[in-house]
């Protein structure tokens, strides 16, 4: 096989695979982070390696993700009062629809 017609195949086929993988929507893991060095407790919200301090900057990185992306949460039952989202069902509401517009399934796991 002539040289430049197998670096078009390979490309191709590297291409098709790269695609592929993107293609998978992708799994994140939401925590929020208690810091009690303050005279009250602060909270940030944090996905991956990336930290948040407000809703509304957790919204502005959701608003990039692709499409189909998962947004899993899992916060727990215990709460020392404040805290963003788990404290007012009108905020959490707001937020479930603000991923359900950017097309990202956020998954509240219950505690219990």
């Amino acid at each position: 096989m002539h040289r430049s017609l197998r670096n078009v195949i390979l490309s191709a086929v590297v291409a098709t695979i790269i695609q592929s993988v993107w293609a998978q929507p992708a799994v994140y893991e939401l925590n929020l982070v208690y810091i009690f060095d303050a005279p009250k407790p602060e909270f940030i919200f944090v996905i991956g390696n990336s930290g948040f301090r407000t809703v509304g900057s957790l919204e502005k990185f959701i608003a990039l993700l692709p499409a189909g992306t998962t947004l899993r949460w899992s916060p727990g039952c215990e709460r020392f009062g404040g805290e963003p989202l788990l404290s007012s069902p009108d905020e959490m509401a707001r937020f479930q629809a603000f991923c359900r517009d950017h097309k990202i399934n956020f998954v509240l796991v219950p505690s219990g």
